[in-house]
Order: structure tokens, then C-alpha cells, then sequence
């Protein structure tokens, strides 16, 4: 019985991580961008957006890490499926914040609309409080999430 039970639950956390982003019908299809990304500015990292107030603390609290761990974000590679094109997404990064500038932080909605882009955040927050290092990170994320992207 426990057996099966551990069987389901990581049948069910699977199903999460593959189905990527969601909750937007553009965001199922994976066409990110101006037309399924929300964006607000504030005046720096630590300024959170109000567009993030719809989702889950869990969501919320991953965001406030972004400020501390930009220089890792920048190096990882989203799997989600929204660097496929290039044009949009350089790094994972770029899910969660569109620009930085003299004006603010321009954020983006992606990274709270999907779950594997939230998912390699907090294991790059979890890696770096390890003492890891950005090639280890790098290291994990591109082992553990490396082919999850949905197929369109």
C-alpha cells in the first residue's frame, strides 16, 4: 500500500512538471510574450509587483529571492519550452524579470504562470543556501530538468 501511494504522489508530481506552464490558454500552447506576459515596473528588486498578488505565497515568497540569485538565473537555462524561439527568453531569468533599467524592475507574470519555471527557481535558491556553485547548479537544473518541456 505504501508502495502504491509513493507511486501516485510521484506519478502526480510528475504530471505538474511536465505539464508546464499553465493557466492562460496562450501560456498552454507556449507562445510567451507581449500577448500572454503581464509586466509591472517597480523601483527595484526588492519592490514586489501587484500583478503577483493573485498568486500563492509560495509564488510570492519565489519571487522575492529573484533580487539574490540574478546572477545564477542569468546562467540557467529555462526548460519550460519559452527559449525555444530565442526572441523572448535568454536565460531563466528572463521569467521572471523582462528588464532592469533606470526606471525599476519591469517583471513578468511567466514565472508565476508556470511550473517549471518556479520549480528551477526554487532549486536554484535551495542549491546556492547549499553552497553550490553556479556550474553546479547549472550542473543539476540541466540534469533534472532537461527534456520536460511540453511538446507543441
Amino acid at each position: 500500500m505504501k508502495r502504491a501511494h509513493s507511486i501516485l504522489i510521484t506519478g502526480l508530481v510528475g504530471m505538474l512538471l511536465l505539464s508546464g506552464c499553465g493557466g492562460k490558454p496562450s501560456a498552454s500552447t507556449h507562445h510567451h510574450g507581449l500577448d500572454s506576459e503581464k509586466y509591472e515596473t517597480t523601483a527595484s528588486v526588492t519592490v514586489m509587483p501587484e500583478l503577483l498578488s493573485v498568486y500563492t505565497d509560495n509564488t510570492q515568497a519565489s519571487y522575492a529571492t529573484v533580487g539574490d540569485l540574478e546572477d545564477i538565473l542569468k546562467e540557467l537555462k529555462c526548460y519550460c519550452g519559452c527559449m525555444d524561439d530565442g526572441k523572448l527568453h535568454d536565460s531563466l531569468h528572463r521569467c521572471f524579470i523582462a528588464e532592469k533599467n533606470d526606471d525599476g524592475v519591469k517583471w513578468t507574470d511567466h514565472g508565476a504562470q508556470c511550473g517549471i519555471c518556479l520549480s528551477e527557481l526554487q532549486d536554484a535558491k535551495r542549491l546556492k543556501d547549499e553552497g553550490k556553485t553556479i556550474e553546479e547548479i547549472k550542473n543539476f537544473i540541466d540534469n533534472k530538468y532537461k527534456g520536460t518541456a511540453p511538446q507543441i
